[in-house]
């Protein structure tokens, strides 16, 4: 059973009604959706807690024993693997509640240990051993356990549901998993991994990275080797949002200078291997795909003015068997990444400023527009929502909205 809905943060309802309906004056969100710790707290509880977050890649944890501990809505959780599965539980022993493994560090142990009153447990969560309390672990193996946290593991990548009560993983991603099969995404080698804590807002960085109106303007090493326009939005079925651009004429891959291997992953043909692909999976999992290699960005919202990123480069194993260096991709993200955190970064001194109102949406910024529409159904309706469009019932003029641009032909070029 699903979790009731929550009461919104009080925003401007003129200003979430223009972008429901698309309303040819439609702005972006209000000044408060980015700096109001109550939007933050809601946010926090409604997509982070209710909803699919993203922890990373499973080879994190590849070894038996291997355990993680990190940090989801301000839960801890500890990431374990076993022989053939990896286990996502409550980061606290059940007898104190004392952190297991400290967040943020990772340690392999064949037991999970509790360095308080040495509490042990298997890999399993199951209890294993209770200095002092005779034959407890025997007597209630399963109620004593770990406690447990919904996870699943998708395309390499494993994600944890805090509530345990969200739509299914195959649901909130929708048709991006068939669509993410020609980049044998389970099978990738991570090569490269960047950490950045930028001073905006999370949904700043998600609407940077759904558009490319600011690319000419804010990164002329990428204009130089992609195209900035005449792009096309996928038809999206699922929490997820998306479009490509093709690389430009000249260049080869996306590097500094154009170039990189003559390969493609065996599942694209010509065409599709020119294009450079994004996805946007909600709340916080961004997948570039090109026909060389994959970026990954997992977004973690800190406060309402601070994100935790944390970006790998993921490489096919054939590729670096003919011995290709991955370090053309990392270094080219390295810059692109530091330019948009930036860019970020100052719309969020601009829009904390007195007075400020946000402006109009351009063409180009179609997929953009559908996040914040989706963002502002969150606001006022109070429930995660298993699609990134409003109900028929809600607003109407969003559906129709949907609608149009749920066809190839409605997609907008951009």
């Amino acid at each position: 059973m699903r979790e009731p809905p929550i009461r919104g943060p009080q925003l401007p309802a003129d200003a979430l009604d223009r972008i429901l309906t698309a309303r040819p004056e439609a702005a972006g969100l209000p000044a408060e959706a980015y700096t109001s710790a109550e939007v933050h707290a809601f946010e926090q509880e409604l997509l982070q807690r209710r909803g699919w977050v993203c922890l990373g890649r499973t080879d994190q944890v590849a070894e038996r024993g291997a355990q993680r501990a990190l940090t989801v809505a301000g839960e801890g959780v500890l990431v374990v693997r076993d022989t053939e599965t990896v286990g996502v539980f409550v980061n606290a022993c059940r007898h104190r509640g004392h952190e297991l493994v400290r967040s943020g560090c990772a340690v392999r142990r064949s037991t999970v240990w509790c360095a308080y009153h040495a509490w042990v447990y298997r890999l399993d969560g199951t209890l294993r051993a209770a200095p002092r309390f005779g034959d407890l672990a025997e007597r209630d193996p399963v109620g004593m356990g770990l406690t447990p946290v919904r996870s699943e593991e998708w395309h390499g990548f494993l994600f944890v549901n805090l509530s345990g009560d969200a739509p299914s993983l195959a649901a909130t991603a929708g048709n991006l998993g068939p669509l993410l099969e020609a980049y044998e995404p389970a099978g990738l080698i991570r090569t490269a991994e960047h950490e950045y804590e930028v001073s905006a807002n999370w949904k700043l960085l998600v609407e940077n990275y759904l558009e490319c109106y600011h690319c000419p303007s804010t990164h002329p090493e990428l204009s130089k080797v992609q195209r900035t326009t005449h792009g096309l939005d996928f038809e999206d079925r699922g929490l997820w949002l998306g479009g490509y651009l093709d690389l430009d004429n000249d260049a080869v891959s996306m590097s500094l200078d154009g170039r990189g291997p003559d390969w493609r992953f065996p599942g694209l043909d010509e065409e599709r291997a020119r294009q450079v692909c994004y996805h946007a999976l909600l709340p916080g999992l961004f997948i570039t795909a090109m026909h060389d290699y994959l970026v990954v960005h997992r977004i973690q919202p800190l406060a309402a003015d601070r994100t935790r990123v944390v970006c790998e480069v993921l490489f096919p194993r054939a590729l670096l068997d003919l011995g290709t260096d991955p370090g053309y991709a990392a270094e080219f993200w390295d810059v692109t990444n530091r330019q948009d955190w930036q860019a970020c970064e100052s719309v969020q001194r601009g829009i904390t400023r007195p007075g400020f109102t946000p402006g109009p949406l351009a063409p180009e910024e179609e997929g953009l527009g559908r996040f914040l529409a989706t963002m502002a159904f969150l606001y006022r309706s109070g429930r995660s929502p298993s699609a990134p469009w409003p109900t028929p019932s809600a607003y109407p003029g969003a559906l129709r909205t949907a609608a149009t641009a749920g066809t190839t032909a409605g997609r907008q070029a951009r």
